[in-house]
């Protein structure tokens, strides 16, 4: 095609190539809309934990920093790890994100669950009333025990570890009062033993260390626990944590733990996954009473498999555009190349066509009376009779005038004189038979 001026091209010739090729253009585009993931939603839904627990806690720091990005989150509170995961996998609860600890579900039970990591250590934490010392589950038959209430991780937990240690059954007494309800009754003599998960920093765990007459628990046999209960975890509260100068406690106090997962819904968008992941690097990086700086968030994802975006995230970091870019619009330009790449791989050869076509259907226009004039000078050649000199003359003439009626841009008049000069070699050839 030559190079000429849109201008000089005439309307309708735009509108038969041009519409075709918009709408096709449109189509695409619309389909890949469709299919492209939709931009990330400016709310979120967390399923927490019980009142004054560590995964309340957790989820008010965690709306603190997504609100940094203009992303609503919206606490629900819950009564633990059991009820968190119920409620992920049910479909018809509007929920994107939860603290489940591990152990308490498999993948199998949860397939549309994926975990975006390990953000801490929960340890149990064992609290008791008396002169006596503890160090084992099985001294506490007989006791007056809250241990969480139903749809609490604790009290799954807590009555796994009870029955190894045979003191689950009466005399003992299990009661399911929530964790401010259980630390109240405890510090007023209403129960003999608390038992709860919690991070350190949890203000009534904190409060129960520092209660008089009130002992934590110290697991002798913590490592035979952690192989019985391979969910479990064998950690160390250090030697003077809580006071260097007074050395509280005066020696290493060994616990039990089960990680702590954030586990999602698998098609939750992957800006808000990396957005949640940012914010858990953020909460959970620094090092805390059990466990060093940079241990959390880590990929040691239990129960569920871990998201591809987690992987990623662990092995390279976030992505490139949010590393440059506030988040929304960073979401925006990915979203857009998403959309603009599938559809440039189908633009870019239909372009390339245009030009072909116009050309087409222009010279087309000339193709019939190329026929018609070789036809003709095909009869000539063959049937030279003077007599039939008026017929040819005739039927070259309304050739000619059809060639001179053909309509077509500027670039294609070169088409026209050619086929005028073929036209005067046959018109030669006629007069020749005079």
């Amino acid at each position: 095609m030559s190079h000429k001026k849109i201008s000089e091209i005439p309307t309708r010739e735009l509108l038969v190539i041009g519409v075709p090729t918009l709408f096709i253009a449109l189509l695409v585009f619309g389909i890949t809309y469709h299919f492209v993931l939709p931009a990330p939603p400016r709310t979120l839904v967390m399923t927490t934990g019980m009142e004054g627990g560590s995964y309340t806690a957790f989820g008010e720091r965690y709306r603190e920093v997504l609100a940094r990005d203009q992303v609503r989150l919206e606490l629900r509170p819950s009564s633990g790890s059991v009820e968190n995961l119920k409620r992920l996998m049910d479909k018809s609860l509007a929920v994107d994100v939860g603290f489940v600890q591990g152990g308490t579900s498999s993948s199998a039970e949860a397939k549309n669950l994926v975990s975006l990591g390990g953000i801490c250590y929960s340890p149990l934490w064992v609290f008791y009333r008396g002169n006596e010392t503890y160090d084992d589950l099985s001294q506490l038959k007989g006791k007056r025990m809250t241990i969480g209430p139903e749809g609490s991780g604790v009290r799954k937990f807590a009555l796994d570890l009870l029955k190894v240690s045979h003191a689950a059954d009466p005399p003992t007494l299990l009661l399911d009062l929530t964790m401010t309800a259980a630390a109240k009754a405890l510090m007023e003599g209403k129960v003999d033993v608390l038992m709860t998960f919690g991070t350190a920093d949890n203000a009534l765990v904190q409060k129960l260390l520092y209660t008089p007459n009130v002992k934590l628990m110290n697991f002798s046999q913590a490592e035979a626990y952690t192989r019985l209960f391979p969910a479990l975890s064998h950690v160390i509260l250090p030697k003077g944590i809580l006071d260097l100068a007074k050395k509280i406690p005066p020696s290493d106090v060994h616990l039990l733990s089960p990680p702590t997962n954030l586990i999602i819904r698998d098609n939750l968008h992957p800006a808000s996954v990396y957005l949640l992941l940012d914010a858990a690097v953020e909460i959970h990086g620094n090092s805390g009473w059990v466990h060093r700086a940079g241990e959390f968030p880590n990929l040691k994802a239990q129960d569920f498999p871990l998201s591809e975006e987690a992987e990623r995230f662990y092995k390279s970091g976030r992505p490139f555009l949010m590393n440059y870019l506030p988040f929304w619009v960073a979401a925006f330009v990915e979203r857009m190349i998403r959309i603009i790449v599938p559809v440039g791989i189908v633009l870019v050869p239909l372009l390339r066509i245009v030009p072909w076509l116009y050309a087409r259907r222009n010279r087309s226009k000339f193709y019939r009376w190329y026929g018609e004039l070789k036809y003709l000078e095909f009869e000539v050649s063959e049937d030279p009779r003077p007599e039939r000199l008026s017929d040819y003359q005739t039927r070259l003439d309304r050739i000619e005038g059809s060639v001179n009626k053909v309509n077509v841009p500027l670039a294609f008049y070169d088409e026209i004189y050619t086929l005028r000069e073929h036209i005067d070699f046959v018109r030669r050839k006629i007069t020749q038979l005079s």
